[in-house]
């Protein structure tokens, strides 16, 4: 059994988000890929372009904090638990969420009609890919993810372990996943009506 917030964990959770989201995206036909649920709510493709967005802006954060240090875990599956505040974050986009919060500017998804479903499956599984490579890359170099840390990408005055940053792009993409989920059982209702 892998720990909880280490790195086989981590690497474990991200493994499963492209399978969840290639099962689930394969699974919505185009139109409803693209169809709002409602005026001012978000497609299923706009959730995904989002978790791009969000994705690539952490990343870009993130890299430098695991190419450039030299704190060592010692043990390669410790558990890096995140801080008190940064728990109650996560908990807080835990699906299924009851509260909804503005998104930032930045990680606005794109206008509807620039979205083809194979192409955002394919550069959401990249990103995957991309995390999964770091927290390899990271492990293999033994470096100690809750004490390296890293601006916000978005809140720059804000420093977070790469642990957290983890954590909460993992538990980001599980909220907008059930929220395309919910965004699909709305069509579906719609059309039965």
């Amino acid at each position: 059994m892998n720990h909880k917030y280490s790195y086989n964990w981590y690497i474990e959770q991200f493994e499963n988000a492209k399978e969840t989201a290639e099962k689930f995206i394969l699974s919505v036909d185009e139109v409803r890929f693209l169809q709002p649920p409602a005026q001012e709510r978000w497609s299923v493709a706009e959730c995904y372009n989002h978790l791009v967005k969000f994705g690539n802006l952490y990343l870009k954060s993130m890299e430098p904090g695991l190419t450039s240090t030299d704190q060592t875990a010692g043990q390669s599956d410790k558990e890096f638990r995140p801080r008190w505040i940064v728990q109650k974050a996560i908990n807080f986009f835990e699906p299924p969420y009851k509260m909804k919060i503005k998104t930032v500017r930045p990680m606005k998804p794109e206008p509807v009609s620039e979205y083809n479903r194979m192409e955002l499956l394919d550069e959401y599984i990249n990103l995957q890919n991309r995390f999964i490579a770091l927290l390899k890359k990271g492990h293999n170099k033994h470096v100690h993810l809750g004490t390296v840390k890293v601006p916000h990408p978005v809140f720059s005055f804000l420093k977070l372990s790469l642990s957290e940053c983890f954590a909460l792009a993992e538990v980001h993409q599980r909220r907008h996943h059930w929220q395309a989920e919910q965004t699909l059982k709305i069509l579906d209702q719609d059309t039965q009506k």
